[in-house]
């Protein structure tokens, strides 16, 4: 993942002398402005979308409507192939969306050089005024993380952090931070018991009034970070009304240990999406299943299975019913990550009807694709960020207009 460069590491300096001096608040780019189509890295090409050849397993699918999409850029952070951003923790509060840390190739302007490419930042964006933000720095570095909306409140858990120049350079960890928007004009940041397990690219959820956290996998450099022996199925529950009980270990995910799945709650309970796990022999292998977790009961359900396995992608919740899975990739056999078929598609799972559904209109040309941030707003999915092939990075934030045919 390259460094950035040195023009834009100057314009980002002077960014930062004039963020001293003004408001911290960017007008978001017009979802009419025309946005350069992404370009692969240097000497590099993309391989083919989703779209170009779709499966016969989703085009046989019933249809539940379709997303028109419009691509739109964040004005803090720098175009790809080598800035963007990926990993960030995504939630909306009160009709606002949230975004704290992710992984910045260019880094987030700060002058820790150590650890600056792992964001620190908090932004806000008002989808009334299209504007953005800045709010206080998360007292924690984070990539890979995810964040969790609950009682009007953002809770930061877990993640990954570089460490330039130590060793090991890629660090996991389970430390939590619960931030207030409404905690003075720039918010306030707490910090709340660690997770039992350390991890990144875990599912989680509020749901039956308890923050769950699921599966992920627990960076471990002398494994060479992602193994058989790293993948985990745990499953922690937190009690916003009683934080003196810390984390909770539950049952752990039925089946085998995951990570890099769609997530989101529906009806008081946790819903997980594909994602991937490593086999014995530390082989890759997709995970096609759908489970659902109870935290009343502690119990796992297995659900309508994929039509097609996908990773690395996000989920929301529509109309109180539909999951809105965006982005990821398809991994068509176990092995070590050839072959991949990058998502440009959407998929909704009904959470009342069990099934899976296609949906209609492709993510622009490769605006986004691993580790996004999705959430919906009414009848509007916002999609940000994200890695496409050979770790090229965007800044994308992609704002898509819902119309379903089926309720």
């Amino acid at each position: 993942m390259p460094e950035s460069s040195s023009k834009f590491r100057n314009m980002r300096s002077v960014a930062t002398l004039l963020f001293v001096a003004l408001p911290m608040a960017l007008t978001h780019p017009s979802a009419d402005a025309e946005v350069a189509k992404a370009q692969p890295k240097k000497g590099k090409t993309f391989a083919p979308t989703l779209s170009t050849s779709i499966p016969e397993e989703i085009t046989a699918l019933p249809s539940f409507g379709t997303i028109t999409w419009k691509t739109t850029q964040l004005p803090w952070v720098g175009e790809g192939p080598y800035e963007g951003i990926s990993g960030a923790g995504m939630v909306k509060i009160d009709g606002k969306i949230y975004v704290v840390g992710g992984f910045i190739p260019g880094s987030d302007g700060t002058d820790d050089a150590t650890s600056n490419r792992t964001s620190c930042w908090t932004w806000c964006y008002d989808p009334e005024t299209q504007q953005w933000t800045q709010l206080a720095d998360a007292p924690i570095r984070r990539e890979y993380t995810r964040a969790v909306a609950a009682g009007g409140k953002l809770y930061l858990v877990g993640g990954g952090c570089q460490y330039k120049g130590q060793e090991p350079t890629y660090r996991v960890h389970g430390e939590c931070a619960v931030f207030d928007p409404a905690a003075g004009p720039k918010g306030t940041w707490t910090r709340i018991d660690s997770l039992n397990v350390p991890r990144t690219h875990m599912s989680v959820g509020y749901a039956g009034g308890k923050l769950v956290i699921a599966g992920g996998n627990e960076y471990d450099a002398a494994e060479k970070g992602y193994s058989h022996a790293t993948i985990r199925g745990t499953t922690e529950v937190y009690d916003p009304a009683n934080p003196a009980h810390g984390w909770q270990v539950k049952s752990p995910i039925s089946g085998a240990p995951r990570g890099w799945c769609a997530s989101m709650v529906a009806q008081g309970q946790l819903y997980l999406f594909g994602g991937i796990t490593w086999r014995a022999d530390n082989a890759i292998a997709p995970t096609p299943e759908t489970l659902r977790y109870d935290p009343n009961t502690d119990t796992w359900t297995p659900l309508a299975s994929l039509p097609v396995p996908i990773s690395g992608w996000e989920g929301a919740l529509y109309a109180n019913r539909y999951a809105i899975n965006v982005a990821g990739a398809v991994r068509p056999e176990p092995g070590s990550g050839e072959g991949l078929v990058w998502s440009d598609l959407v998929l909704a799972y009904d959470t009342e009807r069990d099934r899976w559904m296609k949906v209609g209109g492709a993510l622009p040309p490769g605006a986004v694709f691993n580790d996004p941030g999705v959430v919906v707003i009414g009848d509007t999915i916002y999609v940000l960020g994200a890695e496409g092939p050979h770790g090229t990075h965007y800044n994308y934030f992609l704002v898509g207009r819902i119309v379903a045919e089926t309720q």
